[in-house]
């Protein structure tokens, strides 16, 4: 014997705390493992009940049980439906089979058409992946944003590797200045190999023409006219 038994007490196994609505018969032709669920359904019709009886009496109206009667059929067709095992799905055979042998669409339009959409060396290369290669970010490549072979050497490196070129910041000082204007007054001052003093001309054919006596002609109409002594003159031709 336990020691409950020897103390006077009872050994039977006490219920939980569950209300007096736990006695109804409703709940009590439930199921084991259904009754808390029904317990919740009937709590519920029965808050519902008691509103409809006190509106009547509100309202001066005679009290009724056709609004309690009718929550029941719901709470017992409820239950029905819980009680009820689902039914066994229905298993379709298959469709007959056609063994007719389909006429296959080929032909050099569609030979044509095939190789247009087909997928080409590169994109063969971006979608295979290298084994226990170094991969970039994480986050990338377990999205799948990879370059596949293509961004590795083992796999050809069809991609054009471009070089990042940088300007080079060059100090702004007195000798920097000139010899960047030495540069720029070479470079002006310098001629190509094409160039050369030899004139065609439509009339006289080929003529040897002095560079440096076309400026002395410029410098002397320079000083005629645009001179600080030169006074007003008129380009018009005397009367």
């Amino acid at each position: 014997q336990n020691s409950a038994s020897r103390a006077g007490l009872s050994a039977a196994a006490s219920k939980p705390h569950q209300g007096i609505l736990v006695e109804c018969d409703l709940i009590q032709r439930c199921p084991a493992y259904l009754q808390k669920k029904a317990l919740k359904v009937v709590a519920a019709k029965l808050a519902l009940a008691a509103r409809c009886d006190f509106v009547n009496v509100d309202t001066g109206r005679p009290r009724s049980a056709a609004s309690g009667q009718k929550f029941r059929q719901e709470i017992e067709f409820k239950i029905q439906q819980w009680i009820t095992p689902d039914k066994a799905p229905v298993l379709k055979a298959l469709p007959k089979p056609d063994l007719t042998i389909k006429k296959r669409r080929g032909g050099r339009r569609m030979r044509r058409i095939k190789e247009r959409f087909e997928e080409t060396d590169m994109m063969k290369q971006a979608n295979t992946r290298a084994f226990s290669a170094q991969a970039g970010e994480y986050g990338d490549d377990a999205m799948g944003i990879t370059m596949g072979m293509l961004d590795t050497a083992e796999g050809g490196g069809s991609v054009r590797k471009t070089i990042e070129k940088r300007k080079v910041r060059q100090t702004n000082t007195k000798a920097s200045r000139k010899r960047a204007a030495q540069m720029a007054a070479q470079a002006k001052s310098s001629s190509n190999g094409l160039a050369s003093s030899m004139v065609f001309t439509p009339v006289q054919g080929m003529e040897l023409v002095d560079p440096e006596a076309n400026k002395e002609r410029v410098r002397e109409a320079n000083r005629k006219w645009f001179t600080e002594n030169a006074g007003f003159q008129s380009a018009l031709p005397k009367k």
